[in-house]
């Protein structure tokens, strides 16, 4: 599966918050009928995949993010995600990766232009929002074309401006919390992750 078969025509990818696993389900149920299937959790949760594969099926495509090291990387491929991504970039990472598309990270121009020389499917731009959003046009600009993922804490507008610049996606770290999860009507969940959803 390639990277463009894992975004399945989305642009957001949700990091998924930690939650009770019935909690996680629900919840997962309202992000797939709002069009938001593509999701991640972080190395030391990687365990959670198996359990959502388990409901959600081919409905939703699953990741593992914030991955550090090689190691890390081997091991979260035993969960059988359909992405992996790291903040980082590093040949190492992309050999430990194999077969699964694997996300290398950057900021500057230069770590981008490194990231995507490594052969990663695409590269994010992390944190995205550390530069102010006059970065977005300027970055994109500079790399047309290049599968770029804008990874941060970034509000609907802030994704709007990557987005219309060029990026591939979106990463809004923190757009769904632990509290949108838990909440026993998932109403305030359902309204946020409209306002995440890019046609």
């Amino acid at each position: 599966m390639d990277l463009a078969q894992v975004l399945a025509g989305g642009r957001t990818i949700i990091e998924l918050p930690e939650a009770d696993t019935d909690d996680l389900v629900a919840a997962g149920e309202v992000l797939v009928q709002e069009g938001l299937s593509l999701w991640t959790v972080p190395f030391a949760r990687r365990g959670e995949l198996l359990r959502l594969r388990e409901v959600f099926g081919r409905r939703v495509r699953l990741g593992v993010g914030d991955l550090r090291s090689p190691d890390e990387v081997g091991y979260a491929r035993g969960a059988e995600p359909d992405v992996l991504l790291s903040p980082f970039a590093s040949a190492e990472l992309v050999d430990a990766a194999g077969p699964v598309p694997i996300v290398l990270g950057g900021l500057t121009p230069t770590e981008v232009a490194r990231a995507l020389l490594l052969g990663a499917a695409a590269v994010q731009v992390v944190p995205c929002d550390a530069l102010g959003s006059l970065y977005a046009r300027t970055l994109t600009a500079m790399f047309p074309g290049q599968p770029l993922i804008a990874t941060g804490r970034l509000e609907r507008f802030q994704c709007e401006l990557w987005l219309d610049a060029g990026a591939l996606a979106v990463c809004p770290l923190g757009a769904v919390s632990s509290g949108d999860v838990s909440d026993p009507d998932l109403t305030d969940l359902r309204h946020r992750a409209g306002g995440y959803r890019f046609g």
